[in-house]
Formats: structure tokens, C-alpha cells, sequence
């Protein structure tokens, strides 16, 4: 997915001040080129300090913050243009390298909307068309995937249910034998007591009294 990058430049402003962060954002521009891209964007912010309505210096900052791989800083930036720019080339171009920021996310479902939103603004740019067909593609196989993954918990949960667990016998269940056996020992036993008592009361018994 190619991104694109635009550096520009106001050469006339009516202001002072506006001169002033024109000038910086050449500057920028300069060190842009040049690949450092952190101090072009330290003059980029400094442009737009000195002139908020620099939009030009907002959206070159987004540019140099996406070369840093800054996407989600770089997606405000180009949000910001979106929002308060009224140059409808600048907010598409805004629009394009915003979605750009968010495919590098994985922010399909985003980057589908602000490509849809650079195209309204310019119906003819055949890159951003391009890219939001990918965009689009690739958001329907995630898709997809979180649906197969459904289907597959959905199954596995309806196995576990099919299945019986095991029928296990209580750890102290005696066998028939073993019943068998306790049963005549307590018989045993009772005989036994049984025959102590009368040898008990025997004895006891008083003698007679010839």
C-alpha cells in the first residue's frame, strides 16, 4: 500500500506571524528531505504554535510522525486537518494518509471510513480508491475469520455436551464378597456376646436353699 507524502509550502501570508511559521515549516520542509525527520517535525510544531491556521505545518507534522511509524500521533494530526482545514485538497490528502495510519493498526474498519471520507472530498484520486478496495478486502477476511472461529466454538461447545462423563463407583463401595464376610463376622461376633451373657447370669444365680 503506497503512502503519500506531500510537503508544502505557503509562500505568501498577509501577517507577520504567518511569515514566520511559513518560514518554519520550509525549515521543516528542508530536514524532511533530508530524512531527519524528528527536528522537521520540532519546526512543524513550532509553525503551528505561531499560527494555528497553518494547516499546511499541522498536516507535514502528521507526515514526519508517519515516517517515525507515530501512526496513532500521525492519524490526530491528519484528523485535525480533516476537521479544521478548508482547502478540500489538503482534507483529502488528509483523509488518504489518515487511512494509511490506521491499515498500518490494523484499524480496517477506520481507514475503510477515511477513505470513503478523502474520496468524497476527491472523487478522481485513483489511489485512494485503490486502497480502500484493499482496505475493504482485507476487513472481509477478518471477518471471516471471526466467524469460522464462532462456528468452531459453537461445535466444540455442542461435543462437550454430547459427551457423558464416566460413571464412577464411590471410593468405599463394597464388593459382594467382601459384604458377605462382614455380615457372618458380626454374626460371629453376636454369638459370642450372647453366649457371655449366659455364662453372666449363671453365675449370678443364687443357690437353693435346702
Amino acid at each position: 500500500m503506497r503512502i503519500l507524502f506531500f510537503i508544502l509550502i505557503i509562500f505568501s501570508f498577509s501577517t507577520s506571524f504567518s511569515q514566520k511559521s511559513n518560514n518554519l515549516v520550509q525549515k521543516g520542509n528542508e530536514l524532511y528531505k533530508k530524512g531527519d525527520y524528528q527536528n522537521a517535525l520540532t519546526e512543524y510544531e513550532k509553525a503551528f504554535q505561531i499560527d494555528q491556521k497553518n494547516n499546511a505545518a499541522q498536516f507535514n507534522a502528521g507526515n514526519a510522525l508517519q515516517k517515525q511509524q507515530k501512526f496513532p500521533d500521525a492519524a490526530k494530526q491528519f484528523q485535525s486537518v480533516l476537521e479544521s482545514g478548508n482547502d478540500v485538497s489538503l482534507q483529502s490528502q488528509a483523509g488518504y494518509n489518515k487511512g494509511v495510519a490506521e491499515v498500518k493498526q490494523k484499524q480496517l474498519q477506520e481507514a475503510v471510513n477515511s477513505f470513503k471520507q478523502s474520496l468524497r472530498l476527491n472523487s478522481t484520486d485513483n489511489d485512494t480508491r485503490e486502497n480502500l478496495q484493499k482496505a475493504l478486502n482485507e476487513l472481509k477476511k477478518q471477518n471471516d475469520k471471526k466467524d469460522d472461529k464462532k462456528d468452531d466454538k459453537k461445535k466444540n461447545d455442542q461435543k462437550n455436551k454430547d459427551k457423558k462423563p464416566p460413571e464412577q463407583k464411590p471410593k468405599d463401595q463394597m464388593n459382594k464378597q467382601q459384604a458377605e464376610n462382614l455380615l457372618n463376622q458380626l454374626r460371629k461376633e453376636e454369638n459370642q456376646l450372647q453366649e457371655l451373657q449366659k455364662q453372666k447370669i449363671k453365675q449370678t444365680k443364687p443357690d437353693k436353699d435346702w
